[in-house]
């Protein structure tokens, strides 16, 4: 799995309140970001130029760069060279920058192709319109049935594999951002991805997996049939009935929770759990008394 946090980064800039950081200014905005060769997963050699309005940079061994642009900036150009001589050139678009942003990581190769997909809500397969899908650090919104069409993306047929490893994000408000990958090369130029369901954030009901807040309920005697239940601030947001394995999971937001087992008269008492990433796995193990 390749860089999932800055694919999150990817996924937040391209929502309506952006996820720039502090600074920019109303003249200028700074843009950082990693350009990575399909292939090798590594920054380009040569480096990589990367242009924002009329400015241009190099790309650092790693291919990270810094380029300062016009507020209001809404893509970047990556021009890379190719191993056997020449060059190419790739465009990542975004949200106008009005403040500073981590462009993540963007994907570089000899070759472009088309993703599409569907999205769908994981309760009754309904289209799911205005998601944001971003794979290889390009973009692309779903229309009214649903389906993205996502163009230009890195591809590399010396190395299939190289395409089979990128992880994509799909997101919409209101719905579980997650994460996916292609099962399958593309046919004619086109790469088409399995259904993605997304689960509303909503409701008592714990999510499917991945959990990213999971953990054990001890004594043994005592866990099966115990209810673990998720707090935010006064509201139940999840509730969990822990089975003869002793585990429970949750598929949160990231977000600062209170975490509470109970089962006839023991309880485990109050614990804080802190999520600050959907990328990050939090365990807490809970006892009753």
């Amino acid at each position: 799995m390749k860089s999932l946090l800055s694919l999150l980064a990817v996924l937040c800039a391209f929502l309506l309140i952006g996820c720039g950081g502090g600074g920019g200014g109303a003249t200028g905005v700074q843009l950082t970001g990693l350009v990575l060769e399909l292939r090798t997963g590594s920054g380009p050699t040569p480096s990589a130029t990367v242009q924002a309005g009329t400015a241009t940079v190099q790309t650092a061994t790693d291919g990270s760069f810094t380029i300062n642009a016009p507020s209001g900036t809404s893509f970047v150009l990556v021009t890379s060279p190719l191993a056997g001589g020449g060059t190419t050139t790739f465009r990542f678009d975004f949200v106008p920058a009005t403040t500073d942003r981590d462009l993540g990581d963007l994907f570089v190769g000899p070759e472009k192709i088309r993703v599409t997909g569907r999205v769908l809500g994981s309760a009754d397969s309904t289209p799911l319109s205005g998601a944001t899908v971003s794979i290889g650090g390009k973009s692309a919104l779903t229309n009214a049935s649903g389906i993205f069409d996502i163009a230009d993306v890195a591809y590399d047929s010396t190395s299939p594999s190289s395409f089979l490893n990128l992880t994509g994000l799909a997101g919409r408000a209101g719905f579980f951002t997650r994460s996916f990958n292609p099962t399958a090369g593309p046919s004619s130029g086109v790469a088409t991805i399995d259904d993605i369901f997304l689960q509303p954030d909503t409701g008592d009901a714990p999510p499917d997996t991945p959990y990213v807040i999971t953990g054990t309920v001890s004594p043994s005697a005592e866990a099966p049939d115990s209810i673990v239940e998720l707090f935010e601030g006064t509201t139940l947001v999840r509730r969990f009935t822990v089975g003869a394995n002793r585990q429970y999971g949750f598929w949160v937001p990231p977000g600062t929770y209170t975490l509470r087992a109970r089962k006839g008269g023991l309880n485990s008492g109050d614990i804080t759990v802190v999520l600050s990433s959907p990328a990050q796995i939090i365990r807490r193990d809970v006892t009753l008394q």
